[in-house]
């Protein structure tokens, strides 16, 4: 099996690319406010990104995805944090994985996740990422907030964006799939030009500073307090559990080495790095697994191609890595967040029977009423469990079969 891997090609296609730009719905609004908000260093930030794709292409050649940790990025901006409390994010997230990577708990994550979670977990991340989108339709950015006249009509421009970038998106959708995602980028960054003309770019190659943040043991307590405690339960269902289950369904005995524990491997590495460089807590995630492949990806190539983009962008540094990215209005990537979030509820399709229904269900409910995906998938594996043990129908290894 490890010679099949890697002997597994890199391909370098449009659809690959396609692909890999198709999760930037989900990462490119809390990179860039964590950015523009919270002070975090640019620099920092896309090489981080950049170096965990490429590392999770060579590991799995599969189109991995590499994530902001939502929780994490949430808490941060709502609350203000300042860099060195968010660094500290990325190390409990390594001290955590990488202690469970070494001392082989990925049974026991099994045995706590059954399917039936997991597909939980994926509808209300689903649910989540509709929500997502909902905002990005509804606060555009400032050059966006106003109207186009078209035949003495103002129509706003939020509308221009998201009817055209749907339309982009059918188009692709029944033309030629595997583009879709890069059609509908090419619109934005198209209408932005049109709209603003192309940004003043200031190119100027810089590297991170190794260890710029070190945080007192205070400052180590406050983000165990708020953000790791908040962020690892969820890291484990959906990071983890979630993230090598879609593997497996996407790309079947070609996934056999996305396991749980490579996983957590991985997770524990690229936040390890991320801390030491002063970046962002990264991350899995089924979603972004089932964006890039419902949108073209299908090797590592996505993931390769994906990671010098923001490794080139992360040494150009200053300014120039977010002025590129925001040539691309939030109310455009919100329509790829709806079709992702329609795809990734189509994992489901496969549950059998009440206790399975009712398990996955009940996980979605929570995380609708409490937008907090750890209250469903902890409360719906304790109700899984229990129906098991009252009806004697537990599976013995707790396995995700």
């Amino acid at each position: 099996m490890q010679k099949r891997i890697k002997d597994t090609p890199f391909v370098f296609s449009l659809s690959e690319f396609s692909g890999a730009l198709a999760d930037l719905g989900v990462m490119l609004p809390l990179i860039l406010a964590l950015i523009s908000l919270n002070g975090m260093d640019s620099t920092a930030v896309f090489l981080g990104i950049g170096i965990a794709y490429i590392l999770v292409a060579f590991v799995y050649r599969l189109p991995i995805p590499v994530q902001p940790l939502k929780s994490v990025s949430a808490l941060a901006i709502a609350l203000g944090l300042p860099p060195v409390i968010i660094v500290t994010g990325a190390i409990w997230n390594a001290v955590t994985f990488l202690g469970m990577s070494f001392g082989k708990l990925d049974k026991w994550t099994m045995k706590v996740f059954p399917k039936p979670v997991v597909r939980g977990i994926q509808l209300g991340l689903s649910w989540l990422l509709f929500k997502s989108a909902l905002k990005l339709f509804s606060q555009p950015s400032s050059p966006w907030q106003g109207s186009l006249f078209i035949l003495n009509q103002a129509i706003r421009w939020s509308w221009v964006l998201i009817v055209g970038a749907a339309v982009f998106l059918l188009f692709f959708l029944f033309w030629k799939r595997d583009f879709a995602a890069l059609g509908v980028v090419i619109f934005g960054i198209g209408i932005s030009t049109f709209h603003m003309g192309l940004p003043p770019l200031s190119l100027e190659l810089s590297f991170p500073k190794l260890l710029p943040l070190t945080p007192t043991w205070d400052q180590l307590w406050q983000g165990l307090i708020l953000l790791a405690i908040p962020q690892i339960p969820l890291s484990l269902g959906n990071s983890i559990c979630a993230t090598a289950d879609a593997a497996k369904a996407y790309f079947g005995d070609n996934a056999s080495h996305v396991t749980e524990r490579k996983l957590m491997f991985t997770m524990g590495t690229i936040d390890a790095f991320t801390a030491l460089i002063g970046g962002i807590p990264l991350c899995h995630g089924s979603g972004g697994l089932t964006a890039h492949y419902k949108l073209g990806a299908r090797t590592g190539g996505a993931p390769l191609m994906l990671g010098g983009i923001f490794l080139t962008l992360g040494l150009l540094g200053n300014q120039a890595s977010t002025q590129i990215f925001n040539l691309i209005p939030f109310p455009v990537l919100g329509v790829l967040l709806v079709y992702i979030g329609f795809q990734h509820m189509l994992l489901a399709l496969d549950l059998r029977g009440q206790r399975e229904w009712i398990t996955a269900l009940l996980v979605l409910t929570l995380a609708i009423i409490t937008s907090n995906l750890a209250v469903g998938f902890i409360s719906g594996s304790l109700f899984y469990h229990s129906w098991g043990l009252l009806n004697g129908l537990l599976v013995p290894d707790g396995g995700l079969a």
